[in-house]
């Protein structure tokens, strides 16, 4: 496959499941949905259940692990990655075991190579994604309250990116959640807002990047305010950027050519 395919298929607190076709192989990120909305947008995409390869698993919040349960009772033949304080927690609510595969250090599928790091978030040992094939690199950061250095490296070296956009500041301050939720999200270990992802942006290394903007509130954001902060922050820098941005059940798809051998 000379292309990488990426289909954000659900993208918000209710649920998130990304697909990444690279190298030959077909990825899931997440699987925060039931299967039979994952069947029905897989199908859409002209794709089956049984196409995937791998699962990979960023962290065990229902909104990032809601259809694990019947994922891994009826297709225990799929390879599901995940850290092992993260399953030992997912064991809780999930009895078929046979899929799971600890992840403790990078996997390789033929030339493309997974990778993974810490995210700052409030949950059992969180990460990130670097999917690496040939010199391109895609990496998947959601739910995060900072951006750590290491977060900053693996934006860098992107030439794909999914990265967290969660909410704009003054809305949630001002919005209907109580205060220890406000506070939650707010901190180091919350969500990023779209000021913090945009200034990551800003000053990240500067090459050509193609970027889906992710995890949006649908309470505490809108897309009128996000794409006024970002034309704010980034509009007079003409930044080699293309942005889109997943809205939280619709199917958001890049196509993007692989540099030749």
């Amino acid at each position: 496959m000379k292309t990488v395919e990426l289909n954000v298929l659900a993208s918000s607190s209710s649920g998130n499941s990304t697909l990444l076709r690279m190298g030959g192989y077909t990825f899931l990120i997440d699987i925060g949905v039931n299967c039979s909305y994952l069947k029905r947008s897989l199908e859409s995409l002209h794709l089956r259940v049984e196409d995937i390869d791998a699962v990979f698993i960023t962290h065990e919040h229902a909104d990032h692990v809601r259809g694990l349960e019947v994922f891994a009772r009826n297709y225990c033949n799929i390879p599901v990655f995940i850290r092992e304080k993260c399953f030992n927690e997912v064991l809780k609510r999930v009895e078929s075991r046979n899929c799971f595969q600890i992840l403790t250090d990078e996997v390789k599928f033929d030339n493309v190579k997974v990778s993974f790091f810490s995210t700052p978030h409030d949950a059992i040992d969180p990460i990130g994604y670097e999917f690496s094939c040939r010199d391109f690199c895609f990496s998947y950061i959601t739910d995060l309250g900072e951006v750590t250095s290491d977060v900053k490296c693996a934006i860098d070296k992107s030439d794909l990116l999914v990265l967290e956009s969660n909410h704009d500041i003054e809305m949630l301050k001002n919005g209907s959640y109580p205060y220890y939720l406000k506070k939650r999200i707010l901190s180091s270990n919350g969500h990023l807002s779209n000021k913090d992802a945009a200034l990551a942006l800003l000053n990240s290394k500067i090459k050509k990047r193609n970027i889906v903007l992710a995890h949006l509130s649908e309470k505490n954001n809108s897309l009128e305010i996000l794409k006024k902060t970002y034309r704010e922050i980034l509009g007079k820098t003409k930044l080699p950027f293309r942005i889109k941005i997943a809205r939280p059940r619709d199917i958001v798809g890049l196509k993007v050519n692989l540099p030749p051998y």
